[in-house]
C-alpha cells in the first residue's frame, strides 16, 4: 500500500472554497483505481488543511497523477492560489496487521 498527504495553506476563505471544492471532488476521488480511502481535515488554527489517500499501489498513485482529475486539483489551486504540498510514501505494516 501507499500513502499521499496533500496539505493546502490559505486564508479562512481560501480554505473554505477548498472544502466546498472537496466536498464534490472526494467522492470522484474515491472512485479511482487503487484508492482504499480518502480523508480529509481541516486545521483554522494553522490556516492549513490536510487530504490523506490511502492508494493500493505507488503506480495507482502514478496514473491518478497523469488523468485529468488530478489536473482539476491541479487547476483549483492555482486558481484560488493555494500554496499545496505533496508527499507519498510506501504504508508499512498498522498495528492491527502484527500478530
Amino acid at each position: 500500500m501507499y500513502i499521499t498527504l496533500t496539505r493546502s495553506q490559505g486564508t479562512p476563505e481560501q480554505l473554505s472554497q477548498a472544502g466546498t471544492f472537496l466536498a464534490e471532488f472526494l467522492p470522484r476521488l474515491k472512485k479511482q483505481p487503487g484508492v482504499i480511502a480518502a480523508y480529509h481535515f481541516d486545521r483554522p488554527d494553522k490556516g492549513d488543511d490536510f487530504t490523506i489517500i490511502v492508494w493500493e499501489s505507488e503506480d495507482a498513485v502514478k496514473a491518478y497523477r497523469q488523468n485529468a482529475l488530478m489536473k482539476e486539483a491541479l487547476a483549483f489551486e492555482q486558481s484560488h492560489h493555494l500554496a499545496a504540498s505533496r508527499e507519498g510514501y510506501p504504508l508499512g505494516l498498522g498495528l492491527s496487521d502484527r500478530r
